[in-house]
């Protein structure tokens, strides 16, 4: 029989799923950053559900590859920033982090986006929020193989992330009410989970969208 506890917390956790706001990258604007994304979530099953800690930032970049300088320091202007996901912004970010070298005007482009939402949506340090994708069609880490083309690079990477071969998620569409798709990512240990998403909101290009429909 399950304790009060246990059903308490297991209710807080629905909770906070339910009310978590989304933020959606434009990946025909950040291609190279939605690849790198979806790479660390699909491939290296990197969580979708983020929690803001920007006074971690700086600590959280020192421990992953994207330390400055980083091996994006002086490359061409098509690789000559880099990105990381988890977010550094965010309290699953540092070691283990996934990175690749993208170029300079994305990484500010998905700066802005983000902390537009966390202005927009008063999401404060420690609250969390989810993440998704639209126009990422095409992109290879998002739907196709997790074989590394060159440009993935993980520093300290932990033993499971190691051994991990396949996708621990599965994809799943949500229909907008704008008539666009987006992208999110579901466990595999959590099938159905993101069905609560219908008639709720995504921030996509500052402003916010009803999901109609998840396929």
């Amino acid at each position: 029989m399950l304790s009060l506890r246990t059903l308490l917390f297991a209710a807080l956790a629905a909770v906070t799923a339910a009310s978590a706001a989304t933020v959606t990258f434009d990946c025909s604007r950040v291609p190279n950053i939605c690849s790198n994304d979806c790479y660390a979530i699909r491939c290296l099953g990197k969580p979708t559900t983020l929690t803001r800690n920007s006074p971690q930032a700086e600590d959280n970049r020192d421990a992953n590859a994207c330390r400055s300088p980083n091996r994006c320091s002086g490359n061409p202007s098509d690789s000559n920033s880099c990105d990381e996901y988890p977010f550094a912004s965010t309290s699953q970010g540092g070691a283990g982090a996934s990175t690749r070298c993208v170029p300079s005007q994305e990484n500010s482009r998905q700066g802005g986006t983000l902390s537009s939402f966390y202005t927009r949506n008063s999401v404060a340090n420690g609250d969390s929020y989810s993440v998704a994708f639209s126009n990422a069609s095409g992109l290879q880490y998002c739907s196709g193989s997790c074989t590394n083309s060159g440009n993935q690079l993980v520093r300290r990477l932990p033993a499971f992330a190691a051994r991990q071969e396949t996708s621990i998620v599965q994809t799943r569409k949500l229909l907008l009410a704008s008539g666009e798709e987006a992208l999110m990512f579901e466990p595999v240990s959590a099938r159905g989970s993101l069905n609560r998403m219908v008639n709720q909101t995504v921030d996509l290009r500052e402003e916010a969208v009803r999901v109609v429909a998840v396929l």
